[in-house]
């Protein structure tokens, strides 16, 4: 199963996927951020995290989506 977490924030949203099948560790297939600029409307902002975590789904096909819940 492969697993896509996401860390959301508006000017740095960070991601890890992994792949496990519950039999032995996960294995980190990629991570990273995904990098606004502070000075761009949030509209144009939040269509740029949209299209990099398009990309990530299309690459990586993941069975599951985990978003990390605001504090």
């Amino acid at each position: 199963m492969i697993v896509l977490g996401i860390d959301p924030g508006t000017a740095t949203t960070g991601y890890g996927v992994v792949s496990g099948d519950g039999q032995r560790p996960p294995t980190l297939l990629e991570c990273g951020v995904i990098r606004t600029r502070a000075r761009d409307p949030l509209p144009d902002r939040l269509l740029e995290i949209h299209g990099g975590v398009t990309e990530l789904i299309a690459r990586h096909r993941p069975q599951a989506i985990a978003v990390e819940d605001v504090f």
